[in-house]
C-alpha cells in the first residue's frame, strides 16, 4: 500500500449523468470511422442502428406519444456499453498525457489516482490540470459530471493533513472528500 511506503494517495471518483442517453450520434459515427476505420455499409448500419429511436412514457392509465430520441446509445443492448466505451476513447490519451496519474474506466465512471510523498503537493496540482482537461472534454462532448457525486479518497498516515491544506474543484464546486 502506499501509505504503508510512506506515500499518500489521492482518488477522484467521477461520476457523469445519463451518459448513456447523451452520445452525440454525430461524434461517435465520426469516432468509429477515425479510430476503427469502419467505412461503407457497415458505418452505415451503425447509422441506422442509432437513427430513428423513439421513446414514450407509459403508467397504469397512461401513455405519453412518441418522441424522437436524438442522441444516445440503446441502454439494455449488447453494443450499447461498447459504442459508449468507444466514444469515451479519446478521453485515456488526455489523462494518458499526465504521466504521474493512473486512471480506470468502468462504464459511466472514472477513477483518477495519484500516490506522492507527504512533501509532493504540488503533484495535487497535476490531477487538478488534468480534472479541468477532463471537464473541458467531457463537456464538449455533450457528457455532464455529476459534481454532487464526484468525491476524492485521500489515504495517508494520519500525521498528514492533506484535506485540509488543498482543496479540488471542478467548475467551481469543491469536491467531498472522504478519508
Amino acid at each position: 500500500m502506499a501509505s504503508d511506503a510512506g506515500n499518500c494517495s489521492v482518488i477522484i471518483l467521477l461520476y457523469l449523468s445519463a451518459a448513456f442517453d447523451t452520445i452525440d450520434h454525430k461524434i461517435l459515427l465520426n469516432r468509429l470511422k477515425v479510430l476503427a476505420g469502419i467505412s461503407g455499409s457497415a458505418l452505415d448500419w451503425f447509422s441506422s442502428y442509432l437513427s430513428d429511436r423513439t421513446f414514450s412514457v407509459r403508467t397504469d392509465r397512461f401513455s405519453s406519444n412518441a418522441a424522437a430520441l436524438t442522441c444516445g446509445v440503446p441502454q439494455g443492448s449488447v453494443l450499447g456499453p461498447l459504442l459508449f466505451s468507444f466514444y469515451m476513447l479519446p478521453l485515456a490519451g488526455i489523462i494518458q498525457s499526465f504521466s504521474d496519474l493512473s486512471y480506470h474506466f468502468f462504464a459511466d465512471d472514472i477513477q483518477l489516482h495519484v500516490s506522492f510523498k507527504p512533501h509532493q503537493l504540488d503533484r495535487l496540482s497535476t490531477l487538478v490540470q488534468c480534472l479541468t482537461q477532463v471537464s473541458d472534454w467531457l463537456s464538449s462532448n455533450y457528457l455532464v459530471l455529476n459534481t454532487n457525486k464526484t468525491e476524492t479518497i485521500i489515504i495517508a498516515h494520519s500525521s498528514y493533513i492533506i484535506a485540509d491544506s488543498y482543496i479540488i474543484a471542478i467548475s467551481h464546486h469543491d469536491i467531498y472528500h472522504r478519508s
